[in-house]
């Protein structure tokens, strides 16, 4: 009589096993990014100045901690060694830029840069030197992100035509010229300039 022989799922069995029967779970891997069988866990955060604290903390520490051991070398005592670490690093914050100050003269270099295109650009307008101060005082109060300073005393000036100069300045004789119109200051001094030489 000829045996049968069934072929074995050596798969199942893989499945099944190590925990008496439940379900095949006993050799089951847990899914991955869980924390380690707690799901929902927050992701730890922390901020750059949080980070750059600690850094500085610890750096400042390693730092204390190399001097004492030198000072401690050249055979000095305990407050000797207080003091000298603190002396160091008194002197070192004195040998720090300050930041403040440098920015302060930046922009106070930055002013004075923007003064001077300013007071050019009106003197391009032909506004009088002693205006300049107060036109453009009262050009920047209408600057704007976007209205620029030249924009601005266009308009302005529009609407004060008085502050705005046109060229050489008129000056009034009571009488018309040879061409009929009023002869400017440069006009009569090269006049009486020709006047005493005719005169010779």
């Amino acid at each position: 009589m000829r045996s049968l022989r069934l072929p074995m799922r050596l798969q199942t069995f893989a499945g099944e096993g190590g925990d008496g029967g439940q379900g095949g779970t006993g050799g089951a891997v847990p899914p991955a990014g869980n924390g380690g069988g707690q799901p929902g866990s927050p992701t730890p955060s922390y901020t750059y100045e949080q980070a750059e604290e600690i850094a500085q903390a610890r750096a400042q520490k390693a730092e204390a901690d190399a001097l004492k051991g030198y000072f401690q070398k050249l055979g000095m005592s305990e407050a000797e060694v207080s003091q000298a670490v603190a002396d160091f690093q008194e002197k070192k914050k004195s040998r720090q830029p300050d930041v403040a100050a440098i920015e302060r003269e930046r922009d106070e270099a930055l002013k004075e840069i923007q003064r001077y295109k300013n007071e050019k650009t009106l003197s391009e307008m032909h506004v009088r030197p002693e205006d300049l101060d107060y036109v453009a005082f009262k050009v920047s109060q209408l600057v704007t992100d976007k209205k620029d300073f030249k924009a601005a005393a266009t308009e302005w000036l529009k609407e004060n035509p008085r502050y705005a100069g046109h060229g050489a300045y008129r000056v009034s004789t009571g009488a018309e010229g040879s061409q009929g119109g009023a002869q400017t200051a440069n006009e009569q001094i090269n006049d009486a300039i020709r006047e005493a030489i005719r005169g010779k």
